[in-house]
């Protein structure tokens, strides 16, 4: 009798735990997905797309004339550099 008493509340204490384990989880999910759904800055999405779009020609460039595009790169990065700090 005793013993049946001591195992019912175990497994009430085992079922409250895992009810809470799952109510963290799913919260947290939740938490996840409110940040996903926000909408990003446009600008900051037209910056990856130019981004993408130069690497994508750069790559191509690359494969079409080999290491020319490499050198042509490491110019044209200090020169944008130059006028982007220009401006300031």
């Amino acid at each position: 009798m005793r013993e049946e008493r001591i195992r019912k509340e175990l497994k009430l204490e085992e079922k409250a735990e895992e009810e809470v384990h799952r109510s963290r989880i799913a919260g947290s999910f939740k938490e996840a997905r409110k940040l996903t759904s926000r909408q990003s800055d446009p600008s900051a999405s037209l910056l990856r797309i130019i981004i993408l779009t130069f690497l994508t020609i750069w790559l191509i460039a690359f494969l079409q004339f080999g290491t020319v595009t490499f050198y042509a790169l490491l110019l044209f990065v200090p020169f944008y550099l130059y006028l982007k700090f220009k401006r300031r």
